[in-house]
C-alpha cells in the first residue's frame, strides 16, 4: 500500500500559568485541521448485469488534537533581543480522528473487500519544538518547529491505507501576552 501524507493547518495556544517571561513551565494545546486526502479504493459484484468492479474516491480527513505540559529551555538571545528556545513536552495527550467517505458508493450492489474505517484513537505523546522569537516594539512575532510521534497505542488488526500521524508542524504567528 502507498503511503498516505496528511496535511494540516495548526493552531497553537501556549499558556503560562507564571506570569514572568522567564517562566518555563507551559501548558501547549495543539489542534489540526485537516485538508482532505483524496484516494481510490475498488468495489466489487457478483451481479451479472453491473460491470464487476468500479473504482471509488476515497476521502480521508485527520483531526488532530494533542494537550501537552512542557517547559523551555533559554539557548540563545542577540543584541536585538531575539531569542532561541528548545521546548520539550515530556508528558501529553493526543487523540486522532480519521474519518472515511466514498464518492458515489452504491453499498447495495456493490461490496468493499477490507476498506478504510472512520477511526478515532488516543494515547500518550511527547514533543519538542524550536522557537524562534523576533522581538520588537510593534509586534512580538515568532516561528516554531514542532516534532511529535504518533500517539503510544496499538492500532488493532484491521489493515488500514493509513497510519497514526506524526506531526511535524512549520508555524509562524505572534506572541500575546494578557496582563491583568
Amino acid at each position: 500500500m502507498p503511503i498516505i501524507l496528511f496535511y494540516h493547518v495548526p493552531i497553537t495556544l501556549q499558556w503560562k500559568p507564571v506570569a514572568k517571561k522567564t517562566s518555563p513551565v507551559f501548558l501547549e494545546l495543539n489542534y489540526n485541521i485537516p485538508i482532505t486526502v483524496k484516494g481510490t479504493s475498488n468495489a466489487f459484484t457478483l451481479n451479472p448485469g453491473l460491470p464487476k468492479e468500479v473504482t471509488l474516491e476515497e476521502n480521508i480527513r485527520a483531526f488532530v488534537f494533542t494537550a501537552s505540559i512542557g517547559f523551555r529551555i533559554h539557548l540563545y538571545t542577540n543584541k536585538k533581543n531575539n531569542s532561541f528556545y528548545l521546548n520539550l513536552l515530556p508528558v501529553g495527550i493526543c487523540t486522532q480522528n480519521f474519518r472515511v467517505s466514498y464518492k458515489d458508493y452504491n453499498n447495495e450492489d456493490y461490496e468493499m473487500l477490507n476498506p478504510d474505517i472512520n477511526l478515532n484513537k488516543g494515547g500518550f505523546v511527547m514533543g519538542m519544538s524550536g522557537v524562534y522569537n523576533f522581538h520588537n516594539r510593534n509586534q512580538d512575532m515568532m516561528i516554531m518547529l514542532r516534532v511529535q510521534p504518533p500517539p503510544f497505542q496499538s492500532r488493532g488488526d484491521y489493515p488500514l491505507s493509513y497510519n497514526f500521524i506524526a506531526p511535524l508542524q512549520l508555524t509562524f504567528g505572534y506572541n500575546l501576552y494578557y496582563n491583568k
